[in-house]
């Protein structure tokens, strides 16, 4: 009997240029996965260098870790090795990382320490991807104060921009315009749309100063101090964490699809078709019309839904005993 040596699998083309590129990349992600162990093992090795650090930093976001990668930038930032302006171009190309995902906050975050080291002949551009973030945060005076800034800086060193004037003094402490504008920032919507004309902003603008004037008087009275004052402030803070994680891990992380879109309209058609006087038919609203308003009741919708599911889990999990008969009155 003949012996034969078994058949072997065909190599892959060589030539294939997907087939190296999708080598290339798993071993670039796995060389920086490797050195990532191999630099948090730390204890086994001499310590790793900043130019090495760098250099794995630099894998990491090239295989797309682009979070393991700001960890290891931002170490290497804090040991202020290299020049300010090439630190600052890294912190620079990370923001344009971010920004470029979608991942808005942490994007300014780098545009801004790229600022700071002083980015050198990147500023116009840095500028224009700080006014950008911005504005895609929702921040739109915010915005429209750093867009005024990039194109109006008054021309003698260390002063303020022409485009951030003081509007207001109290004692030594000067109120600029973009400080007023981080605060109409800050009112909800619709409340921030009634301080559109020049009368209302100088009422605001004045509020601002009272509150500034009753403030000072506060803490020298020392209320700043008061038990139910900082048991307030402790529950406002636990609101606003609350509240931006909710924004963040919830709200930020819904997905919208038109299919999905479509059939919740169609699915509550009864409460988007224009409403008639008595005896008339109703006249029904086309989706493309709605769609902004459908979108928005979408999302609540599964916000909602994900946030029950979110407490649900938590409630499971957590060690929560619950006593509502307790909350009965006594008498």
């Amino acid at each position: 009997m003949e012996l034969r040596e078994p058949p072997r699998p065909s190599p892959l083309p060589a030539t294939d240029p997907l087939v190296r590129g999708l080598l290339g990349a798993t071993l670039l992600l796995l060389v920086a996965l490797i050195g990532l162990v191999l630099l948090e093992s730390g204890t086994n090795g001499p310590p790793i260098s900043g130019d090495q650090r760098r250099e794995l930093a630099g894998k990491l976001k090239a295989a797309g870790l682009l979070d393991e990668a700001a960890t290891l930038y931002e170490d290497y930032l804090s040991r202020a090795e290299g020049t300010a302006e090439s630190r600052a171009r890294i912190a620079y190309s990370l923001g344009t990382s971010y920004l470029d995902r979608g991942q808005f906050e942490k994007a300014l975050r780098w545009f801004y320490e790229a600022e700071s080291l002083g980015v050198g002949d990147l500023s116009g551009e840095l500028g224009a991807k700080i006014v950008h973030t911005l504005e895609r945060l929702g921040r739109h005076h915010a915005a429209q104060a750093a867009l005024d800034a990039r194109v109006r800086l008054d021309a003698e060193p260390g002063r303020h921009p022409l485009a951030d004037p003081i509007v207001a003094r109290v004692g030594q402490t000067e109120i600029r315009r973009s400080e007023v504008d981080r605060a109409l920032d800050d009112l909800p919507p619709d409340i921030a749309q009634g301080v559109s004309t020049p009368k209302a902003r100088e009422e605001f603008l004045k509020k601002l100063v009272a509150d500034e004037l009753l403030w000072r008087k506060a803490t020298k009275l020392e209320y700043h101090q008061d038990p139910e004052v900082l048991r307030q402030q402790a529950a406002l803070l636990k609101q606003l964490a609350v509240r931006r994680f909710v924004e963040q891990e919830i709200l930020g992380k819904i997905e919208v699809d038109e299919a999905d879109l479509r059939t919740f309209f169609e699915a509550n058609r009864s409460r988007y078709d224009a409403p008639q006087a008595a005896g008339q038919v109703t006249q029904p609203r086309s989706f493309d019309e709605l769609r902004p308003l459908v979108e928005r009741h979408y999302r609540l919708f599964k916000m909602q839904a994900a946030y029950s599911t979110l407490i649900e889990s938590e409630l499971e999990t957590a060690e929560v005993e619950l006593y509502p008969e307790r909350l009965a009155d006594d008498g």
